[in-house]
């Protein structure tokens, strides 16, 4: 009986065209792979810089030294730690009762990362940063050193803190979700600091005084701001209307009656560096005034217009998520 095809091997010519078409079928995929590789759009290189004094030994607690290795922008490493990153801040602001972002100008640096805040008086109202900013000043001793600068929506410096808060179980304290830390410093070459190289960028989270996690990255086309500004631009609710307010200062010439927007909450609109870009600046010829030109004086995306885009780093958080 003659045995059925079934139960035969291959022979030695299907085995050679199948051998043959894997093998093709490999080479191709390891050259498109090198292909992408060598086309992709990542600085592999690490540098070795100096900061400002007492940079180091504020962000990392190290204050032996005011140097630090760090990855050049764009860099994928970075970005997979700012995804981390991201993924924590949008759990922690979920679970808060209470998120303030406060300015900071540049070289001043945050040293409120403890676990609890003491409660305000009975009556205290904590419905804008502002607010929260006054009472810092008078329940911390530090905060009027780090916080010096008073806001209604918006600043143009790109340093900013931002505390998230959650419910208390006790009647003297608040505690702290977490505190978030977001800098740009001039970097220079390390150590002897002869030379500017860009600006050196960080995001960092603090829980009860301990750095958790954070990314950097250093932009070699930077100034120590970017321009990266607004970074945060806080809206309130319509309902504060009531209230006429069309007085323009320096610092926000767009009347605060124009971000009186939201429906229901308060809420920001936050920006961090993207290390999957190799520039934070604004693409030449552009800048923030010919790109804002288009809205009237009374617009409030006339402040803020010009950051789109600018990262892929952008949250819209309300002020109280729980509430």
């Amino acid at each position: 009986m003659k045995p059925s095809r079934l139960s035969q091997g291959f022979t030695a010519a299907e085995m050679l065209v199948a051998t043959s078409i894997v093998a093709m079928v490999i080479g191709a995929a390891a050259l498109a792979f090198h292909t992408m590789a060598r086309g992709q759009r990542q600085n592999t290189e690490s540098v070795y810089v100096q900061l400002p004094s007492g940079t180091v030994g504020n962000f990392f607690y190290d204050f032996t030294t005011d140097n630090i290795s760090t990855y050049v922008a764009p860099n994928y490493g970075s970005v997979a730690r700012a995804e981390s990153l991201r993924e924590k801040f949008i759990a922690d602001c979920a679970s808060a009762v209470g998120v303030y972002c406060l300015y900071r100008p540049s070289g001043t640096y945050n040293y409120i990362r403890q676990a609890t805040l003491p409660t305000p008086t009975s009556g205290t109202q904590m419905d804008t940063p502002e607010a929260f900013r006054q009472y810092l000043i008078a329940n911390v001793s530090t905060a009027a050193a780090s916080f010096p600068t008073s806001y209604r929506n918006y600043l143009s410096s790109p340093n900013y803190s931002v505390f998230v808060l959650g419910y208390s179980s006790t009647a003297t304290t608040i505690p702290i979700i977490a505190v978030y830390d977001v800098d740009f410093v001039q970097a220079k070459d390390a150590p002897n600091g002869s030379r500017v190289l860009g600006t050196y960028a960080a995001v960092r989270r603090y829980v009860n005084l301990n750095l958790t996690d954070y990314y950097d990255c250093l932009y070699l086309t930077g100034d120590a701001t970017d321009s990266f500004s607004p970074p945060v631009v806080a809206f309130e609710r319509s309902n504060r209307l009531a209230v006429t307010e069309t007085t323009v200062t320096a610092a926000q010439p767009i009347p605060p009656d124009y971000f009186k927007v939201a429906a229901e909450q308060p809420f920001y609109f936050i920006w961090w560096p993207d290390p999957s870009r190799n520039s934070l600046k604004l693409p030449l010829p552009n800048t923030a005034s010919s790109l804002n030109a288009t809205f009237a004086a009374t617009d409030p995306r006339k402040a803020y217009n010009h950051m789109a885009g600018r990262s892929a780093y952008m949250f819209t958080i309300p002020m109280f998520p729980s509430g």
